[in-house]
């Protein structure tokens, strides 16, 4: 006959046994999920860290020719002004851009072996990484949008100030008096004379 002290040690070990069980029971969909969410995420993370590279020089270069823009006659000295308003906007989102990449990188390192708290990295990971690839679409389109105006913005300020180089030059030729033209002197015709036979 089994004693209830026997009896409470083999429930224990029974209990003890079916959470093991449970513990290694593995989700292999889940993981395979998290593992394809964490890869596009580096992806998408390491062409963001490139391309910001290059994108900066890109504003620097933007400031700089509408800085000399702006010197040049004829200049639209408001819409110049305007187009560097938004390009600081422009760098202050991708300022925005590395504070959510920060936040995916956070739910890139969970385990399976980590249970509730790995299915709930999980779906962070899945949002976070959603969120990022919209943000840096809309980054790219607007990089592309700000490129063309300023090229646009650079060509428009090159005819302003030819076309004002060229007004300077024709009102200072109007400026000019008018040169006076003398009537041609008429032609002095000499005559070699006869000579005149001496009397004798």
């Amino acid at each position: 006959m089994i004693s209830k002290r026997n009896l409470s040690i083999l429930a224990a070990a029974l209990f003890f046994t079916l959470h093991l069980v449970a513990c290694s029971k593995r989700n292999t969909e889940l993981e395979t999920d998290y593992a394809a969410k964490k890869a596009s995420a580096e992806t998408l993370i390491n062409q963001i860290n490139t391309s910001m590279t290059s994108m900066k020089n890109d504003h620097d270069q933007w400031m700089a020719s509408l800085t000399t823009a702006s010197a040049k006659a004829g200049a639209d000295t408001a819409k110049i002004s305007a187009l560097k308003g938004d390009i600081a906007k422009h760098e202050a989102d991708a300022d925005s851009i590395n504070v959510l990449i920060d936040s995916t990188k956070a739910y890139m390192n969970a385990t399976p072996d980590q249970g509730d708290a790995f299915k709930n990295a999980d779906d962070h990971l899945g949002t976070n990484f959603n969120d990022l690839s919209d943000r840096w679409k809309s980054f790219q389109d607007t990089h592309n949008s700000l490129q063309q105006q300023v090229q646009q913005l650079a060509v428009t300020t090159a005819g302003s100030a030819a076309d004002t180089a060229q007004a300077r030059v024709e009102k200072k030729q109007a400026a000019k008096p008018a040169m006076k033209h003398e009537a041609p002197k008429p032609a002095v015709h000499t005559h070699p004379g006869i000579k005149r036979s001496s009397a004798h």
